[in-house]
């Protein structure tokens, strides 16, 4: 019996050994310079606001986007903190209003982040928050007067989410993210008989994108 507990545990060690030698095999460093790219959807809310007084005007938004990004984590042990940078062209439209329209278009976003994560193996799960620049255009069309054409204004926010990446190759990742953008109001002066107004937009966007390590 003696003799036998002796080899169980010997056994038991070495495969545990075994075990330890495949996952710091199978594991990868995520720590360097990366780049990749994304698309994906985005989906929310965009409000028209008479001022000075006045009750905002909700409606849905949505529409997809894609960009590039580039970042640095570093790893360390099983914790893994970062910084990155994204850009994307975006088709995120809606209209607010059942009578006189404002119609709302985000054309592109850009953020600034900073990342918080915890990997296992080859995949990466982490939290991220940083802040947002945003292309928002949207126009007044008015069955009582002329229709009005306003700029791109550039609203700036921030974006707070989480993602989870899988390394399917040493240098190569897939990743998956879901972010929530605030954005601050941008007012706009009379134009006409338009009053003047403020509007902002509030979405969720969720990408999937292929990351490249060096």
């Amino acid at each position: 019996m003696k003799r036998l507990a002796v080899a169980a545990a010997v056994v038991v060690s070495t495969a545990g050994s075994a075990l330890a030698q495949d996952a710091s095999r199978v594991g990868v460093d995520w720590s360097g310079v990366y780049v990749g790219a994304f698309a994906g959807g985005a989906n929310g809310d965009a409000s028209y606001t008479n001022v000075p007084v006045g009750i905002p005007d909700v409606g849905a938004i949505d529409g997809g986007l894609a960009g590039l990004k580039a970042g640095y984590r570093f790893q360390y042990g099983p914790a893994v903190v970062g910084v990155s940078v994204d850009g994307a062209l975006a088709n995120v439209k809606g209209m607010v209003g059942s009578f006189n329209h404002a119609r709302f278009k985000v054309e592109w976003l850009a953020t600034a982040n900073a990342q918080l994560g915890l990997a296992f193996g080859r995949a990466l799960v982490y939290g991220t928050a940083g802040g947002a620049l945003v292309g928002l255009q949207h126009d007044y069309d008015s069955v009582a007067s002329v229709d009005v054409s306003y700029p791109r204004r550039t609203h700036s926010g921030y974006a707070v989410g989480g993602g989870a990446e899988y390394a399917f190759a040493d240098k190569a990742s897939i990743s998956f993210e879901i972010r929530h953008f605030v954005l601050e109001e941008e007012t706009f002066p009379q134009v006409l008989n338009v009053m003047g107004h403020a509007v902002d937009a509030n979405f969720t966007a969720g990408t999937i994108g292929l990351n490249v390590r060096f």
